[in-house]
């Protein structure tokens, strides 16, 4: 009995290891450099090394949990974005960066272009909550996953430029993602707090503050209704109604069809999360 125990507990890490092996693709028998540094220097990187390891450790079931592995990965992505930016000035300054650079974080989308961010790869913690996580994990990621469909920009949003976009106010996605919000911060008040905090702050200052909306006045305004139909004891519900007078008023300062017709929209309410740019669509065939 011990033995067959013993092989399915070496099966299922196995099997975790294959799963995660696109983008655990160190080199073999050994963990990247950051990830043992050596005694007697202190690593550039602290924030990075630390994640790596303990992702390492609980990806070879030798303790840990993803909800602090994961709380380990923010910090070195907040790391790695400082490094990215202090690159970008010192370049833009005509110097030499001194800081260790890195373009990429495991577990992570990083811009270095245009637009200066570090994203987590939803589709990359979810497999890892499916492996080695609890019923809260899985859940967390799974709506973390339904925000960004494993990219960068959250699916209520159309990127226009690195500092533009336009918002599909009370749309399916919209409504769909803030009630999963609103009812996993009760459901498990505990977990991953900053990131529920940030993701539901994004959703209501986007309701109230965007302008720049990727529907017409017809569809914003059934969007607006549905939110209110589904959330009416919402905290922001008293300020989506005013809104929406305005919108019927014809007072509204909303911008319909933004950046649709022009390749131009209006800078981002404050506080609302910058997207990344998109890929410019190849011009059509000439016939």
């Amino acid at each position: 009995m011990p033995m067959q125990q013993n092989r399915w507990s070496l099966w299922r890490r196995s099997c975790l290891l294959l799963a995660l092996m696109p983008t655990l693709a160190w080199s073999q028998g050994a963990p990247p450099p950051e990830a043992a540094p050596a005694q007697d220097k202190k690593p550039e990187l602290p924030a990075r090394v630390a994640y790596l390891q303990g992702l390492q450790k609980l990806v070879n079931g030798q303790g840990g949990s993803v909800q602090g592995v994961y709380t380990l990965a923010m910090a070195a992505a907040k790391e790695q974005l400082e490094a990215v930016i202090a690159w970008d000035e010192a370049l833009a300054n005509g110097k030499i960066p001194k800081k260790r650079f890195e373009r990429q974080l495991l577990g992570f989308h990083v811009g270095t272009q245009d637009a200066l961010m570090v994203i987590p790869d939803s589709r990359f913690f979810v497999e890892l909550a499916k492996q080695r996580g609890n019923e809260v994990d899985r859940r967390f990621f799974a709506l973390l996953d339904e925000t960004f469909r494993g990219g960068m920009a959250r699916t209520y949003v159309d990127p226009i430029t690195d500092a533009h976009a336009c918002y599909h106010l009370g749309s399916r996605e919209f409504i769909s993602l803030y009630r999963g919000w609103t009812q996993f911060k009760p459901s498990a008040p505990a977990a991953y707090k900053e990131t529920v905090n940030e993701e539901l702050q994004g959703l209501e200052q986007a309701m109230l503050a965007a302008t720049c909306v990727c529907g017409t006045p017809e569809v914003v305004d059934a969007g607006f209704e549905a939110f209110l139909k589904a959330f009416p004891k919402s905290p922001i519900a008293p300020q989506v109604r005013e809104r929406l007078q305005k919108l019927h008023t014809k007072s509204s300062d909303m911008l319909f069809r933004c950046g649709k017709e022009m390749d131009v929209g209006q800078p981002l309410p404050y506080g609302v999360p910058t997207p990344p740019p998109f890929p410019t669509e190849p011009d059509a065939p000439k016939k």
